[in-house]
C-alpha cells in the first residue's frame, strides 16, 4: 500500500528567508548618515554590511584565482554600492529594499557554499547576484542620507574597500566551504536579533 506525502520537509529559500527576516532591515536607524566619520564607521557598526562586505571579499577570492580579477570584482561591488547610494538619494524609498538587504546575507552564504565546486557560469551568476544585492545596501543609505552625502559616501567606500580586501585575504587562509557556514551562522544570528 502506497502512502502519499502529506508533509514535505523541503522548504524553499524564499520561505525560509520570510521566517527569519526582520520587519525592517533598512540601514540602521540611529546611525548618522551625514559626515565623513560616520561613513568610515558605518560599514563596521552595521553588522549586515560588515558580514556582506567580508563575505563578498572571500567570494571574490574563491571565484577568481588571479589577483587582478579579484580586485576587479571588488571594484564592481564598490561601484554598485556607491551607485546604489546615489539612486537611493535620487529616487527615495521603495518597497523590497529591506528584504533584499537581509536576503543578501543568505545569498552570499549560499554562494560561498557552492563556489568551490560550481561551474563557471554558476560562479558568474552568484557574483552578479551578490553585486546587485550590494547595490541594495547602498540604496538604503542613499534613502536615509542627510547632510554632506558625498563625504559620507566617500568614507563608506573607503571602509567598504578595506573590509572586502580583508575578507579576500582571510579567505586565503580558510579556503574551505566551511567559510560559508560561518557566514550563514553570523547572518542568521544577526537576522534573528535585528
Amino acid at each position: 500500500m502506497k502512502t502519499s506525502k502529506i508533509f514535505s520537509p523541503k522548504i524553499s529559500l524564499p520561505a525560509m528567508a520570510a521566517l527569519v527576516l526582520p520587519v525592517s532591515a533598512y540601514a540602521h536607524p540611529g546611525h548618522d548618515h551625514a559626515s565623513f566619520f560616520s561613513g568610515l564607521v558605518h560599514p563596521v557598526t552595521g553588522v549586515d554590511h560588515l558580514i556582506m562586505l567580508l563575505a563578498f571579499g572571500a567570494l571574490a577570492f574563491f571565484v577568481a584565482k588571479k589577483t587582478v580579477t579579484q580586485l576587479s570584482l571588488l571594484v564592481a561591488a564598490l561601484i554598485a554600492m556607491v551607485t546604489g547610494t546615489i539612486a537611493g538619494l535620487s529616487i527615495g524609498a521603495i518597497s523590497g529594499i529591506e528584504g533584499a538587504i537581509a536576503a543578501s546575507l543568505l545569498v552570499v552564504s549560499a554562494a560561498l557554499w557552492q563556489v568551490l565546486t560550481a561551474s563557471k557560469p554558476v560562479k558568474s551568476m552568484a557574483v552578479a547576484l551578490c553585486v546587485a544585492l550590494i547595490f541594495c545596501h547602498g540604496y538604503a543609505h542613499g534613502v536615509e542620507a542627510s547632510g554632506n552625502v558625498s563625504m559620507f559616501a566617500a568614507a563608506m567606500a573607503i571602509t567598504a574597500s578595506a573590509l572586502m580586501l580583508l575578507g579576500n585575504r582571510l579567505a586565503a587562509f580558510a579556503s574551505s566551504r566551511w567559510v560559508s557556514v560561518g557566514v550563514a551562522s553570523a547572518s542568521l544570528v544577526y537576522l534573528l536579533v535585528a
